[in-house]
């Protein structure tokens, strides 16, 4: 799952440069994923369970949603928007970092999450990530995309352990399930807004815009880790 960041701006980085042959990849990534889900799941058997959600449950959902959506969010407009257009000004060496600062930062966080309680992590992983939000525009675009190379795998790796943790053993797979795909999904349309704005108004607003968005999603999560 930790990978799965840094594998993903990989293909973000063929993308630019070769898009069809990003598309084929990625869709045999898909193929030998889906190859390998249902070899593992021969045999297993189905769980039986009801499920018997409780007040305390659907906040807890809630909450994880909160964590997760500063990530989500920054991660979808980092290599998506703020990407291109970084890369259109024909920055050097621009996917060499966006590439590379994931994947070193995701292995140190990796190691790193052997000692340190994820919620400490997470929280570090906002605060970076409100700081390079809030100075998008006045960094070297090099820097800022090593910056959010470090702050994405620090709010991104220590999820998979503290969204379990939130939730009782009976529903603690499905509730971090829910509340991991839901918070994707919001933080996808970020990027939508902020491409909206754009078109709508012009690439200013939309370079008021993101960083306002970014900053507000962050504070949103830093919010739910402290409820």
């Amino acid at each position: 799952m930790q990978l799965g960041v840094p594998l993903g701006m990989l293909l973000v980085g063929l993308m630019v440069i070769q898009w069809r042959l990003a598309l084929l990849t990625g869709s045999l990534l898909s193929l030998l994923s889906a190859v390998v889900i249902l070899t593992l799941a021969q045999g297993v058997r189905p769980i039986n369970w009801r499920l018997a959600l409780r007040i305390e449950d659907v906040r807890k959902v809630v909450r994880a949603i909160g964590v997760k959506f500063g990530e989500s969010s920054g991660f979808y407009a980092y290599t998506s928007v703020i990407l291109i257009y970084f890369n259109a000004h024909e920055v050097s060496d621009l996917l060499i970092t966006s590439t590379i600062s994931p994947l070193i930062f995701t292995l140190i966080v990796s190691a790193i999450m052997t000692r340190v309680k994820p919620t400490k992590v997470l929280m570090l992983g906002y605060a970076i990530f409100s700081l390079i939000n809030a100075f998008m525009f006045r960094i070297n675009p090099l820097l800022l995309f090593a910056f959010f190379g470090m702050a994405d795998a620090m709010a991104y790796t220590p999820q998979s352990l503290y969204l379990v943790s939130l939730f009782r053993d009976d529903i603690k797979h499905i509730g971090a399930g829910v509340s991991y795909h839901v918070a994707s999904s919001l933080g996808g349309l970020m990027t939508y807004l902020i491409s909206i704005l754009i078109s709508m108004y012009g690439l200013k607003a939309g370079l008021v815009a993101a960083p306002a968005l970014l900053l507000m999603s962050c504070i949103v999560s830093m919010i739910a880790l402290l409820v």
